[in-house]
């Protein structure tokens, strides 16, 4: 199987350190721990295909049927939403987790009110749990986020938008998301 060395090495560098080291130890393979994370990464990037690596960083399911696995992975979604609102909430946001409205879902929606010489500012929030997030996982939170900006009567650039998940971002969303300033891609572990 043809290993795409590029694809690789972006999908490893959005790890951290002990993810990195974990995985050498996974393959069998010494990396120094004093080894700087880009050097972890070249070595690596010889010895996975990107479908190791996402693989591998996947939260392994204990569930015994494809009912409960379901289940298990919604628990986790929601936990992911609770802890991405918990981090707005401390920046002093007003958040709302899951709202529904007519043609669209938003998994987290926070605002910060202005003063009297500053408007509001609005925070819109998208969460997979999932181990890679592709175009079409993007392409969907565009919409939304353009369905949310539309709804509030908003301008696409006042609002804020953040994309977390808890694996890794495909190469090609990184490269779409470059064309919008005010959308951040958002990497978070242990939830």
């Amino acid at each position: 199987m043809p290993r795409s060395s590029t694809t690789v090495k972006k999908l490893l560098r959005q790890l951290t350190k002990k993810e990195l080291l974990s995985l050498a130890k996974k393959k069998k393979l010494r990396i120094p721990e004093k080894w700087q994370k880009p050097k972890i990464v070249d070595a690596l990037s010889v010895y996975f295909t990107s479908t190791e690596v996402t693989r591998t960083i996947a939260k392994k399911s204990k569930a015994r049927t494809k009912e409960a696995r379901g289940y298990e992975a919604q628990i986790r979604g929601q936990k992911l939403e609770g802890k991405v609102a918990e981090i707005f909430r401390k920046k002093g946001y007003k958040v709302k987790v899951n709202v529904r409205t007519k043609g669209a879902e938003f998994d987290v929606i926070a605002k910060k009110e202005g003063g009297w010489f500053s408007s509001d500012e609005w925070i819109f929030v998208e969460c997979k749990n999932k181990p890679k997030v592709v175009s079409s996982d993007f392409k969907k939170f565009l919409g939304n986020f353009r369905i949310f900006c539309k709804k509030r009567k908003l301008d696409e650039d006042e609002v804020k938008g953040f994309f977390y998940t808890t694996g890794v971002f495909d190469p090609t969303v990184i490269t779409q998301a470059r064309k919008f300033p005010n959308i951040k891609l958002k990497r978070i572990r242990n939830v």
